[in-house]
């Protein structure tokens, strides 16, 4: 008897991701993430404008090590979609991207991404964001990756333009920040956005 289809292609999916996949792009890697990551990482995740519009944070040390460890365990069942944004100059961890709510139905999936201070408005969250895309239709086979990011955040909408994708809907009361819920706006681009 054949599996459903759907089975099929979230197998195939995580296929691709073992060994994990490495992405460069002219200024970064997006690599696995290491235990070592942690103080990098904490930078960011105890910056509360960091954070202001994530549904988590600021956190201490201790949450950080957490949420690594999280990841690696993630990993080692092979169900990890999380790569370090590594800058290539000096072997920096900057921040992480992500795919999540993956739909293997609709084969589609959403990408996140959040980075420290010191490195925004230097252009490398829309050089991650592109590259995760571009991995994710070309090489994960999805018809379409969405973002869902906070109306206020307009560094991030500018982030999410300049890497092709275009305003598809407007979700009310979809995250809840500090105690008070908040509309979002989703993002997309398909494969044939891309390959058009």
């Amino acid at each position: 008897m054949f599996s459903k289809p759907e089975k099929q292609f979230e197998k195939e999916f995580y296929r691709l991701l073992d060994p994990y996949p490495v992405l460069e792009t002219p200024r970064l890697r997006l690599r696995q993430v290491f235990r070592a990551d942690k103080t990098d990482l904490y930078e960011a995740t105890n910056d509360p404008r960091v954070v202001k519009y994530e549904p988590w944070g600021p956190y201490g040390m201790q949450e950080t090590e957490t949420m690594v460890e999280n990841i690696l365990d993630q990993m080692k069942c092979g169900l990890c979609t999380e790569w370090a944004i590594e800058r290539k100059d000096d072997a920096k961890v900057l921040g992480l991207i992500h795919l999540n709510n993956v739909d293997f139905f609709n084969r589609s999936a959403e990408v996140g991404y959040w980075l420290a201070r010191h490195c925004w408005g230097k252009g490398y969250a829309t050089e991650a964001v592109k590259a995760l895309i571009r991995f994710a239709v070309t090489d994960l086979k999805l018809d379409e990756v969405v973002a869902v990011c906070h109306p206020d955040n307009k560094a991030s909408l500018r982030v999410l333009e300049k890497a092709g994708m275009k305003y598809q809907m407007t979700l009310p009361q979809y995250v809840s920040l500090r105690g008070k819920t908040a509309d979002c706006l989703q993002y997309h681009v398909t494969r044939w956005d891309l390959l058009s």
